[in-house]
């Protein structure tokens, strides 16, 4: 059994669901019946109880992999001396693996994220190990490699992580395809480019991520299997937006759009002129074309830096921390993904808002932009839930899981001379109160009030309230990205 619009990655990991000796023997004894494992027609495709009971403990049992992630990226946080007080490491490991944003998406959503978010830690939990042995050692081109390795496994199972690419390219060639040594007064120098290091780079790479397409292009006709895969992964026919708009870019787009459209149609003009107006488009839908130049300029501050982190010379010394650095740049990448992306869902958040959680105990300023990334992106999730009797839930798992990260996070940062002093400032707060006000409207205003019309309207104020968030955070992770750079960079 094949999601068609997953790459041939995730593929073999349903075939090694639906084929072990746990599964035969559940089979046998029709505690599980076929029906979950057949391929059915949209027509007849009603799961059974013990096929849902299946599936959600698979995906409870998958989520192994995000806790060995967890600990694996966390660990690797603490090598690099970022823990202060003794409670970083394990304050992280909560803080991923309690994120209510998971528990919506794949407990009650259900879907697989927490397994690939895992994959993806593991290979940040690598890279971050490189950086700390330094470059042109044999730990760090072994660390390096593994970390290549999982992001191109990892892509081979989530197209969505395709813009985590450029960031892996420039950063892995700058640091590891450049052979270095140590200068006599204990500089380091550039030598030279290593076409050996690329070629192994380039193997390892492509092996982890072609190798889940080896059956599609064993096929008779493989170029026509690999066009229907591509085609099915990237279905640009649905739209920019998904039905239900993502909390970014686009959606601020449209929505002004919209707007200007209606303002326009209300003006008092001439009957020909409304006639023309009714069907006039003030803002073009961009194309996907125009969406990719976009997201490639929002990722040009992330691919300086990462070139600039493997530079070296012999009067300049190296940022003192690249494997920082890296996560920062993982963080900006898939935020700068989910705002400028085409046809993004409100899910794709939580690649940014995981690895976010690695940095936001370094200092203050970074636990208050997670904070505020959790606030906004977490928020987007809620309207999942959309059942009367979910609300309870979902509201105490939003408020508890914020107040009780920032709690965490105060712990952390605590000053033993001036005590704890809050992460959360005043703007936050009043950021919180007025999210508190539209999830009010969206469940129990609009409901009481408008009933079953403008059902439009939760959404879209839940989107547009996003949006505006998530683009003050995009911008605090940009300036975060360069002052870190400009610190600890070249002196």
């Amino acid at each position: 059994m094949h999601t068609l619009d997953y790459p041939p990655g995730f593929a073999f990991f349903e075939y090694a669901l639906s084929n072990n000796p746990v599964t035969t023997r559940l089979l046998r004894s029709e505690w599980l019946d076929e029906r979950c494992l057949a391929l059915l027609p949209d027509s007849d495709n009603e799961p059974s109880d013990r096929c849902i009971k299946f599936q959600r403990i698979t995906v409870i049992v998958s989520d192994v992999v995000l806790f060995v992630g967890a600990y694996f990226a966390t660990s690797a946080m603490k090598r690099l001396g970022e823990d202060r007080c003794g409670r970083a490491p394990l304050t992280t490991f909560f803080l991923v693996v309690s994120n209510p944003g998971l528990f919506l998406l794949d407990h009650i959503h259900f879907q697989y994220n927490g397994l690939m978010l895992g994959i993806l830690l593991i290979s940040i939990g690598c890279l971050v190990r490189g950086a700390e042995r330094g470059p042109s050692t044999v730990a760090s081109q072994r660390w390096e490699l593994s970390g290549a390795a999982c992001y191109a496994f990892l892509l081979s199972m989530k197209h969505l992580y395709v813009i985590l690419a450029p960031l892996y390219l420039v950063y892995l060639f700058r640091r590891h395809c450049f052979v270095t040594t140590r200068t006599d007064d204990g500089g380091m120098i550039q030598l030279r480019f290593s076409a050996s290091r690329l070629a192994c780079l380039a193997f390892v790479t492509l092996a982890s991520f072609l190798g889940p397409f080896v059956p599609f292009l064993m096929q008779n006709d493989p170029a026509a299997q690999i066009m229907q895969i591509l085609a099915r992964l990237f279905p640009f026919g649905r739209g920019l937006v998904h039905d239900y708009w993502a909390g970014n870019v686009w959606a601020l787009y449209l929505f002004i759009g919209k707007i200007v459209s209606f303002v326009l149609r209300k003006l008092p003009l001439p009957l020909g002129a409304k006639d023309k107006l009714g069907s006039f488009i003030p803002f073009p839908v961009p194309s996907p074309r125009i969406v990719a130049v976009c997201m490639l300029i929002g990722l040009i501050p992330v691919i300086r830096q990462a070139w600039a982190v493997g530079t070296w010379s012999h009067t300049r010394r190296q940022m003192s921390n690249p494997g920082k650095f890296f996560i920062h740049g993982v963080v900006l990448s898939s935020l700068s993904g989910f705002m400028l992306g085409y046809h993004v869902h409100e899910k794709a958040i939580m690649t940014a808002i995981v690895p976010m959680t690695l940095v936001a105990v370094n200092t203050r300023n970074t636990a208050r932009m997670f904070i505020r990334m959790c606030m906004f992106g977490l928020f987007g999730l809620l309207p999942l839930l959309y059942r009367p009797n979910e609300l309870p839930l979902k509201t105490f798992m939003y408020i508890s899981w914020i107040f009780g990260a920032a709690l965490a996070l105060e712990r952390v940062h605590v000053d033993h001379i001036a005590g704890y002093r809050t992460v959360m400032q005043f703007a936050d707060k009043i950021c919180l109160a007025f999210l508190g006000v539209v999830f009010a409207f969206m469940e129990i205003i609009h409901p009481l009030v408008f009933g079953e019309n403008f059902e439009f309207l939760p959404l879209m104020l839940t989107s547009i309230t996003c949006s505006v968030g998530l683009m003050w955070v995009w911008g605090e992770e940009n300036e975060e990205l360069l002052h870190s750079s400009v610190k600890s960079a070249w002196r």
